[in-house]
């Protein structure tokens, strides 16, 4: 007995020694890794931020488009976190309410006189920003575009300040000087006034659309600015309408009243409508049937898909066609096809669909350089570029100028993204648009909307001399047979 007491005691020792092994074994381990870690941050750290060459030359990036991406990213967040209430809003159609001076004894208001009629032709829209006066970048003239390579262009932006319609000094001088020169040399192009943009650029519409009188005031300003400037329409970029508070129906009231203005008058104006892509925002936001009604066209900003918040720290593709076969649950809504497909089954004509895509990429600074996959952490925007925002001449010349930069196409969502080092970018070139544009042809959509000549490569440094290379990849697809 005193024997196998004295076993069990060896044992119990001999144990105890292991454990203290396997404890000192494992601390050995994590210090040994965080002083490598360390070790390998001191000395390549610095080399991952000094290699890399950007280029000294920044588009100019209107505030508003990062404000409209953040919300992008806000609404994914939301859907996320379930945070809407989805029994806020039907998707049935709500009665307009037709003025009683409106009222015509022999027909209907709902007669086809006061419905747009859907395109007779593939649009390629083009949307060109003008720059303010006091913001010193590199940017395009307008009469600097190729007017070959859209059908329409609309032009801005203009905003609302007590219901009526405000163009900056900027704005007036394109619009007085440089337009009328493209139109003489391109006769076919449309030149639509846009009004709005992203975050606070919209901020005019909720107090206008909120009454009957104030959007009259609003209708006799769009129809001043039409005259004096002999636009051929408009495009409303309200990003983006409330179901909460009325917006929603609100809107839809304001374009029946100006489809019904341009009707009274006998104008042939165009009235087109920027809309927003993710299902989170486009639900609550409009009422399909009556934008399907009452606006010529509408333009789906289907971009802005993936970009770097503190909320979603991580890369993503801009404009990926399909949902890649890794992606479920929300982030398999995060597609071109998705938001083309939910809107035509809520009720937007085929033809009257002009699908966005994007002449700029989206950077990002990964946060291991050696994870340079879709979804990899990020930590913050990249350096390339403006708040994230890249131009296409800005991508070709940081792929050009690092030589150990990696490119790589994603057939799945027909979209590209580069590395190099910490940086990291997702954007489109001819191959990736191309895809799209037979995309919009084979399923007989309205069309692309380009977003925007500005970013395109208007200096010719992605194949010497070539401007607007995406754009003309995209216009002769869908308008040559």
């Amino acid at each position: 007995m005193a024997n196998y007491e004295l076993i069990d005691e060896t044992n119990g020792v001999r144990y105890k020694h292991l454990g203290w092994r396997i404890a000192l074994l494992v601390s050995l381990c994590v210090c040994s890794t965080a002083l490598v870690y360390r070790i390998w941050q001191h000395i390549y750290g610095p080399y991952y931020t000094v290699i890399l060459r950007y280029p000294q030359f920044k588009q100019n990036i209107p505030p508003e488009w990062v404000e409209r991406a953040t919300m992008y990213s806000l609404a994914y967040q939301n859907q996320t976190q379930e945070s809407h209430d989805f029994r806020l809003v039907k998707n049935s159609t709500f009665r307009i309410k037709y003025l009683h001076s409106e009222q015509d004894d022999n027909s209907s208001i709902e007669s086809n006189s006061i419905l747009a009629p859907a395109p007779n032709e593939t649009l390629v829209v083009c949307y060109f920003t003008v720059n303010n006066a006091d913001v010193q970048y590199e940017d395009l003239n307008l009469t600097q575009v190729n007017g070959t390579l859209c059908t329409h262009i609309n032009v801005g932006m203009a905003f609302i300040n007590n219901s009526s319609i405000v163009i900056s000094q900027s704005l007036n001088n394109t619009l007085v000087r440089d337009m009328p020169q493209l139109r003489k040399q391109f006769p076919h192009l449309k030149f639509l006034l846009c009004i709005g943009g992203g975050g606070s650029a919209s901020d005019g519409f909720p107090d206008m659309v909120k009454n009957h009188q104030s959007r009259k005031v609003f209708i006799q300003s769009l129809k001043e600015v039409l005259r004096k400037y002999t636009l051929d329409g408009c495009d409303l970029d309200w990003e983006f309408p409330s179901a909460y508070n009325r917006e929603r129906m609100h809107f839809s009231q304001l374009l029946y009243e100006i489809r019904q203005e341009y009707v009274r008058e006998r104008r042939d104006y165009l009235l087109s409508v920027a809309v927003a892509a993710p299902e989170g925002i486009a639900l609550f936001a409009y009422d399909v049937a009556e934008l399907n009604k009452y606006a010529d066209h509408v333009n789906l900003m289907s971009y802005d898909y993936h970009f770097y918040t503190k909320g979603t720290p991580f890369t993503g593709l801009n404009a990926p066609l399909y949902a890649r076969s890794n992606e479920q649950s929300i982030l398999a809504t995060l597609n071109i096809n998705y938001s083309v497909n939910w809107w035509l089954k809520n009720g937007l004509e085929r033809k009257k669909l002009i699908v966005g895509l994007p002449t700029y990429g989206h950077s990002f600074t990964l946060v291991n350089p050696f994870n340079t996959a879709i979804g990899a952490p990020a930590s913050d925007y990249g350096h390339t570029g403006n708040q994230g925002f890249v131009a296409s001449g800005e991508i070709c010349w940081f792929l050009q100028h690092n030589i150990l930069s990696s490119l790589e196409y994603d057939k799945d969502a027909c979209s590209c993204y580069a590395s190099s080092a910490t940086e990291w970018i997702a954007f489109d070139q001819a191959t990736s648009l191309a895809c799209k544009a037979k995309y919009i042809k084979m399923h007989g959509l309205g069309g692309a909307m380009m977003f925007s000549l500005n970013t395109d490569d208007f200096k010719g440094i992605c194949v010497q001399g070539k401007k607007f290379p995406l754009i003309e990849v995209v216009y002769k697809i869908l308008k040559k047979s």
